[in-house]
């Protein structure tokens, strides 16, 4: 056991920098070396940030209360913001993706502001992190010791896959967040008739909706706080039910924006359309779960072939040939 241990230290944990290679206890002594070098320079930068902080303030105690006012009128941003605002502002991605970004955002609950700086921050971090990682396991594992073509492409493509990992991690939370919004928009809408019926306003029943189901369904209730809160600002009330629609990204949900619209337009009854929309995305929700569940007989057919089958086969087959195995060698 401690001899396979030694081998696995001599050939698992050696490192090879150009012509110089570490061996085990050396690998450990340079692992050790860099993390205090990393620490070291995050206290260097803390004590650096604390006497900056010192100085300003003995400067503008120096100066008089109106450099607190000019201080207080620019705050320092946080290093992930100011590194993705200088990303962007380099234009190391175009205005067109960092629109895509604010569409991918907002898709995924994620708003206010500096968000989009703190994604650009992410893509940048992961894009450097993912980089040293495939060299390490591109070294350790001995993989392409003398292609150095396919290991730099290999890089390229971990800096690529880094870069592209927040907007996965987006898509994701976009997609969940879809299906929470499909799931709870048509109780909403029955809360939303059940408010109408009750005498409210469309403004006062949009707030008890979302005042309602704060508590099972936030993201419902916080567009529709969100499409509320546009209604009173706002003096064209049809803008916030489109804006509504476009962050939600539901289909369904332009049926919806059609009834109100058409009901502050023209003054037509909110209640019966209401409940005719809702009773249809209820309809279109029912119809999917019945197209999935015809999709389980073709999907489960490759499982079935590749584990079921062999094993009904091998528990169906094994006692026949066992005694035709035994009738033959005991012959006649």
């Amino acid at each position: 056991m401690s001899e396979w241990l030694t081998s696995f230290d001599h050939t698992h944990l050696a490192i090879r920098i150009g012509e110089m290679q570490f061996r085990y206890p050396y690998t450990c002594f340079l692992a050790i070396a860099l993390t205090a070098a990393v620490l070291s320079a995050l206290k260097l930068g803390r004590i650096a940030q604390s006497e900056g902080r010192q100085k300003r303030l003995f400067e503008a105690l120096r100066r008089g209360p109106h450099h607190f006012a000019k201080l207080s009128q620019a705050p320092r941003l946080p290093w992930y913001q100011w590194l993705g605002a200088t990303v962007a502002a380099n234009r190391v991605i175009g205005t067109a993706a960092q629109e895509r970004l604010l569409a991918a955002l907002v898709a995924a609950g994620i708003k206010g502001h500096g968000h989009l700086a703190a994604v650009l921050t992410a893509k940048l971090c992961s894009a450097i992190v993912f980089c040293p990682l495939c060299w390490l396991v591109l070294e350790w594992c001995h993989f392409f010791v003398g292609a150095t073509p396919v290991r730099l492409a290999l890089l390229l493509g971990a800096a690529i896959l880094g870069w592209r990992g927040p907007d996965v991690v987006l898509s994701r939370l976009a997609a969940r967040r879809h299906v929470r919004l499909e799931t709870g928009i048509p109780d909403a809408l029955d809360l939303l008739v059940i408010c109408a019926e009750a005498g409210l306003s469309l403004d006062h029943a949009i707030e008890q909706v979302a005042r309602v189901l704060r508590s099972c369904n936030p993201e419902v209730a916080e567009e529709f706080a969100a499409t509320a809160a546009e209604m009173r600002i706002s003096a064209v009330r049809e803008q916030a039910f489109d804006n509504l629609a476009q962050r939600a990204g539901i289909a369904s949900l332009r049926g919806i924006v059609a009834a109100l619209n058409q009901s502050i337009r023209f003054g037509t009854p909110l209640a019966g359309s209401l409940r005719a929309v809702a009773a249809e995305m209820r309809t279109e929700r029912l119809v999917r779960f019945e197209e999935r569940a015809a999709r389980l007989p073709a999907l489960m057919t490759v499982p079935l072939m590749t584990f079921i089958l062999p094993s009904l086969m091998i528990v169906i087959g094994a006692p026949l040939a066992l005694r035709i195995i035994d009738m033959l060698a005991r012959g006649p």
